[in-house]
């Protein structure tokens, strides 16, 4: 009892995301910081910074959607789901922007050897975005207007698609217009917190 007068539910649960989704988001950062501090490291291929420029933005999303949780009934399976997010989050920050560079070269043959991972675990992300959608309730997944699914199913198929070829131009056009359209579609979901 004395407890739920210190933290709230929320606070007590969004602890263990918010050090998973800081651990992402410190791994995305640092990466940066070393591409630009460190001269004689791997060459940068701006392909790999679009992505990871995607994968800081949607890092930040989540961290601005984690905040509408404040109002969520909170149980074992919708924490499970939350966390699990999350940890994919934090997966696809140290496979696109490695802690250990020695051995890369250039972040173009890094990026396209390493595809398979990076788009594999965005599919796994947004895979799981539809269990983490519903686990907040039936009413609340139909609630989501049909750009959702399409959105969703889209980024998936694209992903697929960057797995399975790694012709450059295809690569390109993709990052860039993935990019372009989540930047557009979380100012119109999410611009505003409450």
């Amino acid at each position: 009892m004395i407890w739920s007068l210190i933290v709230s539910q929320f606070e007590y649960v969004a602890v263990l995301v918010s050090i998973i989704v800081g651990l992402a988001l410190t791994q995305i950062l640092r990466g940066v910081g070393r591409m630009v501090t460190t001269k004689d490291g791997p060459r940068a291929y701006w392909v790999h910074l679009v992505w990871t420029l995607y994968l800081f933005l949607l890092i930040v999303m989540f961290w601005w959607w984690e905040f509408r949780l404040g109002t969520v009934e909170w149980s074992l399976g919708l924490y499970i789901v939350v966390i699990l997010y999350a940890t994919l989050l934090f997966f696809v920050s140290l496979v696109i922007q490695p802690s250990d560079t020695h051995k890369i070269t250039n972040f173009k043959d890094y990026f396209y050897s390493n595809r398979r991972w990076i788009f594999g675990l965005l599919i796994a992300i947004w895979l799981w975005d539809f269990v983490d959608t519903y686990s907040k309730g039936a009413d609340h997944f139909a609630s989501l207007s049909t750009e959702y699914l399409v959105y969703n199913a889209s980024q998936i198929v694209g992903c697929v698609i960057g797995i399975k070829t790694a012709n450059e131009r295809y690569h390109e056009i993709f990052s860039v217009i993935f990019v372009i359209y989540f930047v557009t579609w979380m100012y119109r979901t999410f611009f505003v917190m409450s």
